[in-house]
């Protein structure tokens, strides 16, 4: 497993995708049961990012294939596929309180910011001289925080 995001609530449920390379597939899990409740099937090369939105509804996919997935769990189907980079997706987060926004980052040297719903594009942070490995948001939702190959972090107020 390479990524983990556990999600509280009426029922405790986690997503998650297994190590690099092995399969392009998301899955969500009811962790009462032990049970496999949702298999995301879609993405053409392998998974690299899962983040529940904050009402426990919704999972954003990101993936080697240069997409993001935005997955319905009350329908268990795919919503969006945003075409959101020029290269893999490393990491996906959505905004941790009402989740009026997304951000997925990228071996683009980028992070983007999306809304929420209609995951249209806000902002384009550029400024890393390497790959974008990870993202972070802060809780009060004013600050992106993102983590580079190039040995730098860089924190981004949010507009």
């Amino acid at each position: 497993m390479t990524e983990l995001s556990v999600q509280q609530g009426e029922e405790a449920t986690c997503a998650l995708q297994t190590p690099l390379g092995m399969d392009a597939f998301g899955r969500v899990w009811d962790l009462r049961t032990g049970r496999c409740i949702m298999f995301m099937e879609g993405h053409l090369k392998s998974v690299l990012a899962i983040n529940f939105s904050p009402n426990g509804y919704q999972v954003v996919t990101g993936s080697e294939d240069n997409t993001s997935k935005i997955w319905d769990l009350r329908q268990r189907q795919c919503l969006y596929t945003i075409p959101s980079h020029n290269n893999l997706v490393s990491g996906a987060k959505y905004e941790n309180d009402t989740g009026d926004y997304l951000v997925t980052c990228s071996y683009d040297n980028t992070a983007k910011v999306w809304s929420n719903p209609g995951y249209s594009l806000l902002n384009t942070l550029s400024g890393h001289d390497g790959k974008v490995m990870a993202v972070d948001i802060s809780l009060d939702g004013q600050y992106i925080a993102t983590s580079s190959y190039d040995r730098t972090f860089k924190l981004w107020g949010v507009e």
